[in-house]
């Protein structure tokens, strides 16, 4: 029987009262509830051991044609590594640089001082434990951020480039961001310099709203009631852009996870257990069940695992405009249903949603070639073709 392993390359950060924005702005509870925790922990196999599998740096994909627009901003170079994509970023007043991951499904960003020579140094925390929210002089990511909090984390062992970092959307939300996989670079257009709607559309780009899931205003965010049923007032969804999709003519909320490798199950959509029935009640053979890549994974509950069931589907993911139409058919998509036990639903995530909802790992972001993240108008741009 062939298992897969299947990884979030995200680490689950602490949520404090003390946790604060880059720009020194409170973070909402929400933002590290529902986002970043789910399926960020290492895949284990049914019989209980852990996947070896060795991991090398991509050689180079093809991913469309790169977008040549200058109003899309300046350009820093992208290393793409098993789908994931990651920039060299320097921390502290020595400028040490280590690559970062650019993961928009994380909404409080993290350091390992073990990748950087010399480590940058730190205040506020012990920088000898992990899990420690950490002041940092500077952080130089399309400019100077001045003093930044990270938290501390052991990202030693995930495979592919040595990862130094992880940057989320608590540091993306204040920026336009254009993925551009082609092209192996990411860019920034500052607040007001994007591309108007007419220029993006003649090239070939077409809207997705993600308003109240993606916002560089925490308030605007939608309350994590909307989605989970029982949810505490006073808690957000998290700052994650949340795109609505199609399948069998079902409607559904899909975060994008520019973190979540997927190399040896391309093509991976986590769904929820919601999204699920709602497909199988609208076309039972839109899903056919793949038993052989089922897998059993690790939650932020030690001792507890989630079952998750591996289906092929059988149509095209469709990627829903704020028109209401199909502007991109994604095909060839692996479906993984999870299945959050109660004992880990404190670890937030898409399974304990009460409303259709997905998860669209990286090789599917590596597939559209460029997807623009403007959190000021709450929409992401893609093309509409290959």
């Amino acid at each position: 029987m062939r298992v897969f392993l299947l990884t979030l390359v995200t680490a689950l950060l602490a949520c404090g009262d003390d946790d604060t924005r880059p720009d020194g702005g409170a973070l909402d509870a929400g933002d590290l509830d529902a986002g970043d925790l789910d399926g960020g922990f290492d895949a284990r196999l049914p019989d209980g051991s852990m996947a070896d599998v060795p991991l090398t740096p991509d050689a180079g994909r093809d991913a469309g044609t790169p977008i040549g627009l200058a109003c899309l901003g300046d350009r820093l170079p992208l290393t793409i590594s098993r789908g994931l994509p990651f920039a060299s970023i320097p921390v502290g007043t020595e400028a040490s640089a280590g690559l970062f991951l650019l993961d928009l499904a994380t909404t409080g960003s993290a350091i390992d001082l073990s990748a950087f020579d010399p480590e940058p140094m730190a205040s506020g925390c012990d920088p000898t434990r992990l899990g420690q929210l950490c002041r940092f002089a500077d952080l130089d990511f399309f400019g100077s951020w001045g003093t930044v909090t990270l938290s501390t984390q052991d990202l030693s062992g995930l495979g592919g480039v040595v990862e130094a970092g992880i940057l989320g959307t608590d540091f993306f939300s204040l920026l336009t961001l254009t993925f551009d996989y082609g092209a192996s670079e990411i860019r920034n257009a500052p607040r007001g310099t994007l591309c108007s709607d007419a220029a993006l559309e003649e090239a070939g780009f077409a809207s997705l709203s993600v308003e109240g899931f993606y916002s560089n205003d925490l308030s605007r965010l939608r309350p994590l009631r909307d989605v989970v049923m029982d949810a505490s007032s006073g808690i957000t969804v998290a700052n994650v852009p949340t795109v609505p999709i199609r399948v069998a003519g079902v409607d559904a909320f899909a975060q994008l996870d520019t973190g979540f490798d997927d190399t040896l199950v391309p093509n991976t959509v986590n769904v929820n257990v919601a999204f699920f029935d709602a497909i199988m009640a609208a076309d039972a053979t839109a899903l056919m069940r793949d038993a052989g890549n089922d897998l059993a994974l690790s939650t932020c509950v030690v001792g507890v695992t989630e079952n998750v069931s591996a289906y092929r589907l059988e149509e095209a993911l469709e990627l829903i405009g704020e028109d209401g139409t199909s502007v991109r058919d994604l095909a060839g998509v692996r479906v993984f249903v999870k299945n959050t036990p109660a004992a880990a639903r404190r670890c937030g995530g898409i399974g304990t949603w009460s409303v259709p909802a997905a998860q669209v790992a990286a090789s599917l972001h590596v597939a559209l070639g460029q997807i623009v993240v403007d959190p000021f108008t709450s929409r992401v741009w893609v093309p509409t073709a290959r």
